[in-house]
């Protein structure tokens, strides 16, 4: 049975706050993007993993008008480095809503040739500041995306620079690495018709960037699919998906993930900006598709035991192939997520 959860977790800065506190917090302001955000992704618009995704430096500067009860407006200047030589740069208008809550939703629209881009997002207590937690994916068919996340900051543009969008290996969202090589079962009507179950599997993570492909009902009209997104530290997810067509069109849901390699969950909701309103659709539910019971059974006697468990611990930090193959959960690296499955499956295994 799932548990209804919310599009977006409420920060605890949003306790008891009203719409007039953000509209101090947004009039007449300026917002940027930190370095360890800088990173960001860009795909083409017919398939997200061929070719793979292409590295992005985008640094993203925000001035923003007055705030009206929690309703804004303002311009947007993103500048996208491909190198250090190389880059490029896009300028938008923005309107966006920012509810009691401290739920975030914006448009975007390009001030060249008017195509839209839609951003979700949550106030959020990060390092003593509060910042814009924002998820988007901006471009349109024939030409490319890009997705982006990070924690915005407002900045005095008299006595602050924002840093440059150049390379930064910074690692953060590490809470989500374990969706690395999981498949998900997927319900939701609105991808699959009625009752529709699909399933995809995220085959690569970065820094809370994910990518991957799935397969829905026969005749669907996501049949066959590739997805793009990013998870956020505390777990809010924005899950994009092309189906593979002739004319893919971009689908964006938003949502959480819950819980960890053994229960993970996701609750996804179609997402829109039409007119000046942000509207959601029905609820979908991936529910993470167990490993074998006996993955963790590394030396394959037919029981996991503390055998098992010394290899793992052996084999810490490495990529599990010595010996046995300790990597449980074949992402590449032995760690707390392979001990997390091994602990859970302790036992004899069938």
């Amino acid at each position: 049975m799932h548990a209804t959860l919310s599009l977006a977790v409420t920060a605890a800065i949003c306790a008891g706050a009203s719409a007039s506190t953000w509209d101090r917090l947004l009039s007449d302001s300026s917002w940027y993007v930190p370095r360890e955000n800088l990173l960001a992704y860009m795909t083409s618009t017919t398939s997200f993993i061929e070719p793979p995704p292409l590295v992005l430096w985008d640094q993203t500067l925000w001035s923003l008008g007055d705030s009206l009860d929690g309703h804004f407006t303002g311009s947007a200047q993103a500048t996208f480095f491909v190198t250090p030589e190389f880059s490029f740069s896009s300028t938008t208008s923005i309107v966006g809503i920012a509810t009691e809550s401290g739920q975030i939703r914006m448009r975007f629209t390009s001030t060249s040739d008017g195509s839209t881009v839609i951003g979700v997002g949550q106030f959020r207590e990060v390092d003593g500041a509060t910042a814009m937690q924002m998820q988007m994916i901006s471009g349109q068919a024939g030409s490319a995306y890009t997705t982006h996340w990070a924690y915005m900051l407002s900045y005095d543009p008299k006595t602050f620079t924002p840093p440059d969008p150049l390379p930064n290996g910074d690692l953060i969202s590490m809470e989500w690495a374990w969706t690395l090589g999981t498949t998900w079962n997927y319900q939701s009507d609105q991808l699959f018709g009625p009752g529709g179950v699909g399933s995809f599997t995220i085959t690569n993570y970065r820094n809370g960037y994910f990518w991957g492909a799935g397969t829905g009902p026969d005749g669907s009209s996501n049949e066959s699919f590739t997805l793009l997104g990013s998870i956020t530290p505390e777990g809010n997810v924005l899950f994009n998906v092309l189906a593979e067509s002739d004319s893919p069109t971009l689908v964006t849901l938003a949502g959480q993930v819950t819980g960890g390699p053994l229960d993970g969950c996701m609750v996804l909701r179609t997402y829109e900006f039409s007119g000046s309103v942000p509207a959601f659709g029905p609820e979908g539910f991936a529910d993470l598709v167990p490993q074998p019971p006996c993955a963790a059974d590394v030396n394959d006697d037919g029981r996991i035991d503390g055998v098992d468990l010394a290899a793992v611990l052996a084999a810490w930090g490495t990529n599990g192939q010595g010996k046995f193959d300790a990597d449980v959960n074949g992402d590449g690296i032995v760690d707390d997520q392979d001990l997390a499955i091994l602990l859970g499956g302790w036992g004899t295994c069938e």
